[in-house]
């Protein structure tokens, strides 16, 4: 009896070394174990309903047409999405010198980049009701997410529709990510950028893109040995992202505002934007 009561003991002595053992590993209080858990720096998914995502600091546009920016229902994984408009010719759609309603995350340090930094970049983008270029117009694009730097410091990443593809643009290349957009418009494209911010040729710069019809990511575009931190910090120069709608439209001899379609008005809507740590942990 009595060896019968000393084996147990020893039995429940393990079986609590082992609990408390697996309750230090999936402690989230664990200050070593913590860092490990989550690497996303920013995730806007609009479930607040408002335009900034509940985020003080975010800016939903600075374009003053009221329906320049608003909130749609329902969005690519949630309730609610973003939506930007644009209308050429119209001054309330006029911002920063440009045709352009966009959103902007450039006033908080921490979602703002670095040289040293490696990050994931998602977003989800519905090109709403858009309508198919005219070949017999130029071929204006409008940008609907960006990699920035303040300053007018050259551009790391614009992605904008050109003609009837969405491309990655930047101040060395221009490449396509989807060569025909038209088979997906009103529907939600998902886009992941992968980027470490360097001064010199040791930085690189990964895309991919979901179509509606993918059950996952493709790789679609990869350079490397390029500076893409394109700016000097020595001179303030910071690096952030903007997404929404900038027309690259133009003007005809007489003055008159045009673009690639004869399309006046433009809207997108986006969802699901996050930053996230590289390398994953």
């Amino acid at each position: 009896m009595k060896k019968n009561i000393i084996l147990k003991l020893a039995a429940l002595s393990l079986t609590l070394t082992a609990g408390i053992a697996c309750s230090k590993e999936y402690n989230e209080l664990d200050p070593v174990i913590k860092p490990a858990i989550n690497d996303t720096i920013l995730n806007i998914n609009y479930e607040s309903g408002e335009v900034t995502s509940g985020i003080t600091g975010i800016t939903g546009t600075h374009a003053t047409a009221a329906d320049a920016v608003y909130m749609t229902s329902p969005g690519n994984t949630g309730k609610y999405a973003i939506a930007h408009k644009v209308t050429l010719g119209d001054s309330g759609y006029f911002s920063n010198d440009a045709y352009r309603s966009e959103s902007d995350a450039v006033s908080l340090a921490k979602y703002r980049y670095n040289p040293g930094d490696e990050h994931r970049y998602e977003v989800s983008i519905l090109l709403k009701d858009w309508q198919s270029w005219n070949s017999a117009n130029p071929a204006y694009g409008d940008n609907v997410f960006q990699l920035k730097m303040s300053d007018n410091q050259l551009l790391p990443l614009r992605i904008l529709t050109k003609r009837n593809a969405i491309v990655a643009r930047n101040y060395q290349y221009q490449d396509n990510l989807v060569t025909d957009f038209r088979p997906y418009i009103n529907q939600w494209i998902k886009f992941r950028v992968e980027v470490k911010w360097m001064t010199d040729t040791t930085g690189y710069m990964k895309i991919y893109v979901k179509l509606p019809d993918q059950s996952d990511y493709k790789l679609v575009l990869e350079r490397s040995n390029f500076v893409t931190f394109t700016g000097n910090p020595a001179n303030g120069n910071v690096g952030y992202l903007k997404w929404g709608v900038y027309r690259e439209a133009g003007k005809d001899a007489n003055g008159n505002v045009i673009t690639s379609d004869n399309v006046l008005t433009r809207i997108a809507y986006h969802d699901d934007i996050r930053i996230i740590r590289l390398p994953l942990k």
